[in-house]
This record gives structure tokens, sequence and C-alpha cells, in this order.
């Protein structure tokens, strides 16, 4: 750079980001440490002022903006171009709740994101998606050097966020059905459904492979095994993405994919969320040479472009700080040269005693875009002050934002047209039955029988077709936000009606009425004349350190449990013994049932199967048979989790990895 341009570049630094910024505040999320070190009381400066400023220096676009030019040859060609400000915020990405159009023109940042259950301030329908997100993209070109914004979400089953989009079960689920085919299908589904908005990334598919369900982001992974969470997610990633190699991989109706989190995530001591794996580092390696970074190879071999890092420790030490990790085996080993982005506010758990340090922490690890989602402006004076002091070298910066270039050129955002033609044609589809078809199809494939004694001469689940009047019990029968979970509209999910869709009675009804009588108790009381029961029971929606459970409350939920016990003393009461009772788990992980299995004549795990309860009924009333098995080892109590992989442990699992019935009873086959 020559020494003018320098004299500008310091110019610049001190119009746009003043030392001086205060730390923008907003809701808590998973992974905030409130006030950031280090912060400084001045204000910040006047966007539209500093929109001027950046727009008096002129660029060459004459290569970068070339599509017919090589990828690497249109990184280098701008990179050269770009002052030390303007490189920095590409390394950073607010919440789009905390900026406004004018802050996008003025710094260039070069990604945005919205959080769990951060919605546009008009509104929380597809169309006021796409007005936001739109209107972000087009600031952006705005900006001296027109470098296009990557925008993020964590669309983890579905476009999750946005009312009115299809649900699809979590990945716990999908790993059930044992089809990867139908996980490829619903990966392009969801695609069409956020790309729909303008968005171009989502923070997905989770590559963890737990260990101990009593941790919160269990339902957020496909198997325990971690052969199965390679398949999986690369069949996920496969769907957002395209197909490698072809036209379509990453083009106007895919998306970036993000294989997170790296690495080691279900390890933890306890199942604690953002806990540590209690490991030497050497121990570590071994660990994930024997198959913990499959899944992680495997989603490089499938061309994903996007890796984030984990909350958790390893041996004590934050993994966003592990250059070792990141650096050495990421970066290194396996090669991956596409950008790695930390996860929400991250860097402010690390060691450092300053912001300041935590800053430099991360960016040494290997980390390249920082989630620093309110506190933006203090990462950009900290980076700045960091490099001009010498206390951390350029090219660092130089690696990390050739990086997110290269995907965002790899990724076609330089061609984008915003608000296209492909762009509206998808926004017409958002929740279409096409796609609501395809999410029923995935809860009837992860249904997983696992009891289906006799009644009388019959099975319970042909008795239970042959009954006339049959009795529903329990509130989560028709609690659409209940079978969705975490991550539905808002971030951590809640119980009712939370968008459109099917309950699991709807869909029951849809199927039986009005040949048959139904009703409903959220009690569990049963009517005389009822000649079979329905139980739905299970857990409420919880999302990451919100549903880490100790051995004592990893449970089913108390009002459930109450409603099991009222509904056994009033078939008792009734004196209904030959009548059949089903029961659905509607739940993120194994519970503990074992108690309550000599209530049910029949047991269904249905997961947490999303929008379109009407699979369930599918498969209980219609031609549909059982052909889910299950993905993890169901133990017999909690205290039972920490000796279930070992030797001679069978009398503590209740179910085996790989176990599931046909309507039948027969025992099926292992994927």
């Amino acid at each position: 750079m020559k020494r003018l341009d320098k004299m500008i570049a310091l110019l610049l630094v001190l119009a746009l980001v003043g030392c001086g910024s205060a730390p923008q505040q907003g809701a808590p999320q998973e992974g905030s440490s409130g006030a950031v070190q280090d912060q400084q009381e001045n204000p910040a400066e006047d966007t539209q002022s500093q929109a001027g400023d950046v727009q008096s220096q002129a660029a060459d676009k004459s290569v970068y903006m070339d599509a017919g030019q090589d990828v690497e040859a249109r990184v280098e060609a701008l990179l050269a171009q770009m002052t030390l400000e303007e490189k920095l915020a590409q390394m950073v990405q607010p919440e789009q709740a905390g900026i406004t159009s004018d802050d996008v023109r003025a710094y260039g940042f070069g990604s945005v994101l919205s959080g769990g259950g951060s919605a546009p301030a008009k509104g929380n329908s597809p169309e006021d998606w796409q007005e936001r997100v739109n209107e972000l993209k087009a600031a952006a070109l705005e900006t001296r050097l027109g470098i296009p914004l990557l925008y993020g979400v964590d669309a983890v089953h579905g476009n999750n966020n946005v009312y009115g989009t299809v649900i699809y079960p979590h990945n716990i689920a999908l790993g059930a059905t044992g089809d990867t085919k139908l996980v490829e299908r619903i990966g392009a589904a969801a695609a069409e459904e956020v790309r729909a908005m303008g968005i171009q990334w989502t923070f997905a598919p989770t590559l963890g492979n737990p260990q101990n369900e009593r941790w919160g982001r269990t339902y957020e992974c496909f198997s325990e095994d971690p052969e199965e969470v390679a398949r999986f997610g690369a069949a996920y990633i496969r769907g957002f993405q395209g197909e490698p190699g072809t036209e379509q991989y990453l083009d106007e109706r895919h998306i970036l994919a993000c294989a997170k989190h790296f690495i080691g995530e279900g390890y933890t001591a306890d199942g604690v969320n953002q806990g540590d794996v209690a490991m030497t580092p050497e121990e570590f390696d071994a660990l994930l040479e024997s198959g913990v970074i499959d899944p992680y190879t495997a989603a490089l071999n499938e061309g994903v472009r996007t890796v984030m890092v984990s909350f958790h420790s390893v041996d004590g030490v934050k993994c966003h700080e592990n250059r070792h990790l990141i650096r050495d085996l990421l970066k290194g080993k396996l090669g991956f040269t596409g950008l790695v982005v930390s996860d929400y506010n991250a860097i402010q758990q690390l060691s450092g005693a300053t912001y300041k340090e935590q800053v430099r922490q991360g960016i040494e690890a290997g980390i390249d875009l920082f989630m620093e989602v309110y506190v933006w402006q203090d990462f950009l004076r900290c980076a700045r002050e960091l490099v001009e002091e010498g206390s951390l070298d350029e090219a660092l910066i130089d690696d990390a934002v050739r990086r997110i270039l290269r995907v965002k050129f790899e990724a076609g955002l330089f061609e984008e047209e915003i608000g296209g033609s492909a762009e509206q044609e998808m926004l017409s589809n958002v929740g279409s039955e096409e796609h609501r078809e395809l999410a029923r199809q995935a809860v009837r494939e992860s249904l997983v029988l696992l009891k289906n004694d006799s009644v009388g001469e019959k099975t319970a689940l042909e008795a239970l077709r042959e009954a006339e009047n049959i009795r529903v019990c329990g509130q989560k029968a028709y609690d659409l936000g209940s079978q969705c979970g975490g991550w539905t509209i808002t971030w951590e999910g809640r119980t009712g009606a939370v968008t459109r869709g099917t309950t699991i009675i709807e869909g029951i009804a849809n199927q039986v009425m009005p040949e048959k009588t139904l009703t409903h108790d959220v009690q569990g009381e049963v009517l005389p004349e009822n000649d079979a029961v329905i139980v739905v029971f299970g857990e409420t929606p919880y999302v990451e350190s919100g549903g880490d459970r100790t051995e004592a409350s990893l449970a089913m939920a108390e009002g459930d449990r109450q409603m099991l016990e009222h509904l056994k003393e009033s078939l008792a009461g009734q004196g209904k013994q030959d009548i059949p009772v089903i029961g659905i788990i509607v739940a993120g992980r194994p519970i503990p049932v074992e108690a309550y299995l000599e209530d049910f004549d029949a047991l269904i795990m249905a997961w947490l199967p999303g929008t379109e309860g009407e699979g369930v009924a599918d498969v209980l009333f219609g031609e549909y048979d059982f052909t889910g098995r299950l993905q993890y080892t169901w133990v017999k109590t909690p205290a039972d989790i920490a000796e279930k992989f070992n030797e001679g442990n069978a009398d503590r699992i209740l179910f085996e990895k790989g176990y599931g019935l046909n309507r039948s009873g027969e025992r099926l086959e292992s994927f």
C-alpha cells in the first residue's frame, strides 16, 4: 500500500470506528457475557458522514467484479485495494436488530445475522423478512467496494425463525429414518424457503455425536455414532448447497451450509453445554482419529464452505482459542480453505483478561468471521489497535478476509440479483403443500415403535384401528409448539400455536372422523364409552444450556407425569383392562420411561416432529408401517448413562441403538 493510501486509511479509522464507541446492548442469548471490557465512552460517529468518507475513495472493480475471472484472481484484486478498516469490517457479524442500513453503508460489514427469534421490526412474515434482508444487502452494494453482504440464520429444521414456513423434524428424528436421500431433499426444500427471503447462509447442520443425553443439544444431532453423523450430515449439506461439481452447487436456489460445532461437542463431562472435555490434548487427538473427526471430513468432501467453532473446552482450553484445532487441524491437516465463524459472542468467554486480548486470541487461533453481535464496534477498535501497535500480524487479517471473500465469490454473491425472479418464485412457495408433504413423510419414517403387546387376540395397534370411540389424553396432543421444540419462531421455542401446522390430534381427527368418535382430555380422564386411548407426553421446548439436565431432572414434564398417574387411576376405576393404551413420546432425546412401560400396550417415540403432526396418524391409521430405528442407546435410568457404552452393561439398557419394531411386532434390521 502506498504512503498516501495509508494516510487515508488512518483517517478513515478515526472516522469509522473511533476508540470511544460503546457496545450496543441487546437481548441476552447463549454465550453472552454482558458488558465487554476495555470500552470507552465516546459516542459513535455519525454514520451518514462516514458513508461519505468511504465513497470518496475510488475503487478499480474491473477484475473482481468480472465473473469470467478466476476466483483467486478476483480475491487478490479486491484484497489489494482494501484498507485495514474495510478488512476488519468483513470479519465482524452484527445482529440485524442492532444495526441500520446506514450502518451497513458506513462500515461495510462482511456479514449480518438474525439470531434465534430475531425477526424484522416490521413483522415476521416471509415478505417482511425479504424486505429487511434485501434492504441490508442493497446497502452493502453502496459501499466504496460494493462487497456483497452475507446474511446468516439458524435454519436448523427449516427456516424456523419465520412464521408460516415448514418446520421439519429435528435431526435426532431424521437420523432415525435411516434415509439420507430424504434428508437431502429436506435440505434442498429448506434451502429454498431460506433463499426466498434473500438469505444465503444457514448455521447448520450440527455434526455432534452426543454421548450423554443430559446435554440440551442432543436433539440437534443425528446419532451417537460418528459414522452415522457423517452420512446424514453430508446428505443435509448436499441438500442445502447442491451437488458439488454441478451447475446447481451454490446456485440461486441453494444456500451455504455450516458444519458445526468444531469439534468434540457431545463429549463434555456430564453432558454440560459449553462444558469441558476432560481429556489431555493427546487423548483428544486420539479420540478424533478414532472417528470423531469423520463427520467433518465428510462435510469438507461434500464441499461445505463454512465451519463454526464450538463453545466448549478441551482440557480447560476453549476451542475458540485453540490454535491447534483450528489452524493446525482444520485449516492445516484437513486443508479447509473456506471461512471459520465463531459462535454467538463466543470470544467473550476466552481466557484473556481484557476484551482486546480475547480478540487477539480468537484471530490468532484461526477464526475468520466473528459473531460479535452487539459489540462489533469494540471488535473493530480492538483489532485495529492490535495491528497498529504490532501485537497482531496483519497477515492473519489478510488470511481471514481472503477466506471470507473466497466464499462470497464461490457462492455467486457478487452476481446475485437482489429480489430477482427466482427469489420471488421461491417466496410464493414458502410453506407449500409440497414441502409440508415432505415433512410429513419425514415424520412417518422417523417414528420408532418400541412396544406393541397383545390386547386380547390382537396387537395393541390392530385393536386401535378397530376402535370406535377413541380418547386422546395429554396437553401435547394439541400443542404445536411442543411438537416443534426449540429453535422454532423464538430461540428457546414455546408451547402453543407458534406457527402454522397440524397437531397430532388434528392429524388423527383428519383420518378417523366422522366415522369414529374422537375426544380429548388434558388430565387423562377416561370415559366409560372409550374403547381405545392414545396418550401423548414428553418434554416441553428448550434449547442449549436451558435443556441441560441433571440425573434427577432428566424426566418427562411434571404435568405429563401427573397426567399419566391420573390416567392409570382412571383406567383402573373404569375397569378397563382390555382396551389398547397407546403411548406417544414427544421429546428431544430418550427419557426415562421404564417405570411406565407396563401402563402402555404400545409405545412410540415421535421425537420432535415439527409442524406436520399428521405423519403420526398416517402410521397409526393409514397404510404406512413403522420403519424408524433408534440412533441412540436408551438406558433404563439417567444413573445408567455413564456406563451405557461399557462392556457387560445389558442390564442398564432399555432399548439398544438400532432398535425398532414394525407393526407386526417384528424387530427391524439395522440400517
